[in-house]
């Protein structure tokens, strides 16, 4: 089980407590793009199967908002494209071919918000902020009530935020100063206690968070519950520091940033690993000799919070090999007779579950709001500001089923059906 420390919890997963702090590049040879939303997404294609593009070069656009493009992650060929019908992006499929060059974007001279969202919406980096309630790509021409800039991850096996971005301090400035533009509330930027970080080059609007190591004060949905909590009225955006300094990058070069650090462990790994890869990179080429022998289980994301995954998706950075025991004796007849008619056991309060949400709101009346489908009184305790991986540690520690973050997605869902719907 999971053990206090301060306010917060040390979780044991197996794996090592962190990726290594030294990184190489890894380009894959295969990379894949998908639809940023869950639901409907649809697209006007720009390239066709066979067609060679360059790394950052738009190679689809939205039909709703035809700012907003989705860019190549690497020179390659365009292998193939998945559609649904009306238009419904599934995913592209990308072969590496090095002579595809890189795609510049002309850097416009307005520095006011209009201006820089429409380059980010041109360039694919729209798709990093993250805007709650519901955790969608921030898309169209809604503004923010708040932004925040995540230099801290707390998960199990997570990496170092900070330390990706120690180098690139003018890139950072820029992309925090960008960002500013994009809000006309506060811009907070969270970091590890006792960190160095400069930002006396950046918006003089930066607000900076210093959290303690145990989990969650990493994740965004504590501090923005405590600090401008999210309505769909005032949404409030989240976007992670990297991203942050590539917008800086985009900026002042006018590419964009052709990697990202991925952190790669868990259990099933030799060692941990910290890689520089393309966005949609293959994980199974990453972890290629990597692992130990058996049968393995690869999550994007934590043990945690974590999804079965094939590549490397836009937020995505960490990688987590568990083991996998293979399926399951099913159990006698009569034995899940008897469990299919049981009552589900009660949520015992204790003292790790006070602390599952860094004590921003009393978690008991949360969950029984969420449970009970309770719209009102889960929005008054600051549900619609959260998201799944907020209350992936509940679902850990009480093992409830069903899990609580899936509650509070039908939750927001339904809220947004009934409030943002035409």
């Amino acid at each position: 089980m999971a053990s206090r420390s301060a306010i917060g919890l040390t979780v044991p997963t197996g794996a090592p407590a962190r990726a290594p702090a030294d990184s190489a590049t890894r380009i894959t040879s295969e990379a894949s793009i998908s639809s940023p939303f869950r639901g409907d997404f649809r697209v006007e294609l720009l390239v066709e199967p066979g067609d060679r593009v360059a790394q950052g070069q738009p190679v689809l656009r939205a039909i709703k908002a035809r700012d907003f493009a989705i860019t190549a992650p690497m020179p390659a060929r365009v292998a193939r494209i998945d559609m649904d019908p009306g238009k419904r992006l599934n995913s592209v499929l990308f072969y590496h071919d090095g002579e595809g060059g890189r795609h510049r974007f002309d850097i416009p001279k307005a520095t006011d918000g209009a201006a820089i969202w429409t380059l980010l919406a041109n360039a694919g980096l729209w798709r990093a902020f993250r805007q709650r309630p519901g955790m969608v790509a921030a898309f169209g021409a809604a503004r923010p009530a708040a932004i925040f800039v995540m230099a801290h991850d707390t998960r199990p096996g997570a990496g170092r935020p900070l330390d990706w971005v120690h180098d690139r301090g003018a890139e950072l400035a820029a992309g925090l100063k960008a960002i500013g533009a994009l809000t006309e509330g506060p811009v907070f930027l969270v970091t590890p206690r006792g960190a160095e970080v400069d930002i006396r080059d950046a918006s003089d609007r930066v607000t900076r968070i210093e959290a303690p190591a145990p989990h969650p004060w990493g994740l965004a949905g504590p501090h923005i519950l405590s600090r401008a909590p999210a309505s769909f009225e005032r949404p409030v955006w989240d976007i992670h520091v990297e991203a942050v300094a590539d917008i800086g990058a985009l900026l002042r070069s006018g590419y964009v940033p052709e990697t990202k650090h991925v952190a790669i462990t868990g259990p099933g790994m030799r060692a941990p690993l910290l890689r520089r890869v393309q966005h949609g990179a293959d994980i199974r080429e990453l972890m290629l000799g990597k692992v130990v022998p058996g049968r393995h289980i690869v999550l994007a994301g934590s043990a945690i919070d974590g999804t079965r995954a094939r590549w490397v998706g836009h937020g995505v950075h960490q990688v987590t090999a568990l083991m996998d025991a293979g399926p399951e004796k099913p159990p006698h007849w009569l034995r899940a007779a008897l469990g299919r008619s049981a009552r589900p056991l009660p949520l015992v309060p204790t003292a790790g579950l006070d602390q599952a949400l860094c004590g921003a709101v009393p978690v008991m009346p949360l969950i029984r709001a969420i449970s009970a489908g309770d719209t009102e009184s889960a929005r008054a305790l600051g549900a619609f500001s959260l998201v799944e991986e907020d209350l992936a540690l509940i679902d850990y520690l009480t093992q409830a089923a069903p899990k609580v973050a899936d509650m509070l997605r039908t939750l927001i869902d339904r809220a947004e059906a009934e409030e943002v719907a035409p």
